[in-house]
């Protein structure tokens, strides 16, 4: 596993997760209702997902010990993303809450009918026809 270490802390578990590369990750804030963004912005490249994406928790060095935010840590992209609107006294309900955000993102994209996107709308073929 990659490890990092910076001023700010990523919690896996209730033990601390400290990178070992030179840099901390580039961090991104996004609130709760974002997870479409950080999706496809963060985890996905190309439509294939980081499957290294690992849940974590939030704890800023200056918070007291008990207020941790969800966050995700992506290796390929070395991004740390964090959820700002969200706030738990346990890490594993921070971890918990954003792996269930990515999982029923993902199961809703699954369930939505796909429209093949070379299809031509109703409306522009009947215009079409109609012009002739």
């Amino acid at each position: 596993m990659i490890r990092f270490r910076c001023k700010d802390t990523l919690v896996l578990d209730e033990d601390w997760l400290r990178f070992e590369v030179p840099l901390p990750p580039q961090c991104f804030h996004y609130a709760g209702r974002q997870t479409d963004t950080i999706y496809d912005g963060h985890i996905c490249r190309a439509g294939i997902p980081d499957i290294d994406t690992v849940y974590c928790a939030y704890r800023q060095s200056t918070s007291s010990a008990g207020v941790y935010q969800p966050a995700l840590y992506v290796p390929s992209r070395h991004h740390a993303i964090i959820v700002i609107d969200h706030r738990f006294t346990l890490a594993r309900h921070a971890k918990a809450w954003i792996a269930d955000r990515v999982r029923e993102l993902i199961i809703a994209r699954r369930s939505r009918p796909r429209v093949p996107s070379e299809t031509p709308p109703l409306a522009t073929t009947l215009a079409s026809r109609h012009h002739r």
